[in-house]
């Protein structure tokens, strides 16, 4: 038998919105818009290293914002191209494996449904990174990829279908920058960042208020351009250390759309919504990180990172022509990012990479969404480089980022756990210098 409790919320969401501040479920629907990336159905927070530049697989996070090794720093810090004398091209893949099945707890879960399990579980992306040298102390640089988001596909009967079937928030961008060396040990750089933000939800609905039948479906997505600013600093204190620091802008992505239901008999106006104004915050980001050569074959990283995802869970919302806005509050806590890694030289012409690093979770048992399966994460990455030619290097990397079980206490009125949640990213890249 249908359950109508948590449609009827929605249903009072989309229809009256004087009950939008007093009503905690309205959640559903915008929980479920917080998520996104093609490869990606979870994280720890949703900046994925790995996205930004095929080369970070080999690392784990460690060390991103000093290495400024391969034309990437474009993007992981502008600053660090002033390290390059000639024009390099970075380009490459990345395929994610995805582990993610949720088993519910039957015995405090009153909707009926199968076990989650995520349908997309292989998925492919790319980034391309540009340097170009000007002068002795003025670079140029270009990346495309896509670096925050989160997306996961259920299937249509499974127990969560009333938070989601399919979610995505995707943002793709496009970032020129520039670089430049302000004497023998400080370098400065900046990059604007032209971001496609693409949201899209679709969930299943029960029959309302009793009524007889198969779920309906509501659909809602739209598309907005934002630009993040991107701030880098590179500093070389001795002959073979480096310390990078890096700042990213918080960027608002400002969503509207009619929701769209179909497949119920619905009361009142019917199909024919008002459009429903979501504001969701891609965070500030500080980084910092080091690489020391340690002798001719070593090079020993660390990093440390800090994330506002507190302000990713107040998402804005309001309904058109009826005056009435609120700022939902998930209470997510911002995440901190600690990370150390290595580079071994072990012949000529190769290279091995390896690197570990934890993310804090942003959120808890008691704060965690259905659609959106967070925890701390760990990650466990080596990779391999090797020279081909003066001009050409090629490189791969792997990446096992580790979750565990993520217990879900009560949403919707399902109740239950992710079982030994993970992703694992395998990329293959090449180096044009």
């Amino acid at each position: 038998m249908p359950v109508t409790w948590p449609s009827s919320r929605r249903w009072c969401l989309l229809h009256c919105p004087s009950k939008i501040i007093k009503t905690h479920t309205c959640k559903l629907l915008v929980v479920a818009a917080l998520a996104a990336l093609p490869g990606t159905a979870l994280a720890g927070a949703l900046y994925i290293y790995e996205m930004s530049s095929a080369s970070e697989a080999g690392y784990g996070g460690a060390g991103m914002v000093a290495r400024a090794n391969d034309a990437g720093t474009a993007f992981s810090n502008p600053a660090g191209m002033t390290r390059f004398d000639k024009p390099e091209i970075l380009a490459g893949g990345v395929g994610v494996y995805i582990e993610a099945n949720f088993k519910p707890d039957r015995d405090n879960t009153t909707v009926d449904g199968q076990d989650g399990k995520v349908n997309r579980r292989i998925v492919p992306a790319g980034s391309f990174a540009y340097v170009r040298p000007m002068s002795d102390r003025l670079s140029v640089g270009l990346s495309v990829h896509n670096y925050f988001g989160l997306a996961i596909d259920w299937s249509d009967d499974w127990v969560g279908r009333h938070s989601s079937v399919n979610v995505a928030i995707l943002a793709p961008q496009i970032q020129p920058s520039v670089g430049y060396k302000v004497n023998e040990w400080l370098s400065v750089g900046a990059g604007a960042a032209l971001t496609l933000g693409y949201l899209k939800d679709k969930m299943r609905v029960a029959p309302l208020f009793g009524q007889e039948g198969n779920d309906g479906k509501l659909r809602i997505s739209d598309a907005d351009w934002a630009m993040q600013y991107n701030l880098g600093v590179m500093i070389e204190p001795w002959e073979h250390t480096r310390i990078g620091i890096r700042y990213l802008t918080e960027t608002d992505l400002n969503f509207k759309d009619a929701p769209d239901v179909s497949g119920i008999d619905l009361p009142g106006p019917g199909r024919n919504f008002d459009t429903l104004d979501l504001g969701v915050t891609m965070p500030q980001t500080i980084s910092a990180a080091i690489h020391h050569q340690w002798d001719d074959k070593w090079a020993l990283l660390g990093s440390v990172g800090w994330e506002e995802f507190s302000k990713f869970g107040k998402v804005q919302v309001g309904l058109a022509n009826t005056g009435i806005h609120t700022t939902l509050d998930e209470g997510f806590r911002d995440v901190w990012r600690f990370g150390v890694g290595t580079e071994y030289k072990y012949a000529p012409g190769w290279e091995m990479t390896g690197g570990f690093s934890v993310d804090s979770s942003m959120s808890s048992d008691s704060t965690r969404p259905i659609t959106i399966p967070l925890g701390t994460l760990y990650r466990y990455a080596i990779g391999f480089k090797h020279k081909v030619r003066d001009d050409l290097t090629i490189g791969g990397g792997l990446t096992w980022l580790w979750e565990g079980n993520l217990p879900i206490k009560d949403t919707g009125g399902v109740a239950g756990k992710y079982n030994r949640a993970s992703l694992t990213f395998l990329s293959f890249y090449a180096r044009w210098h």
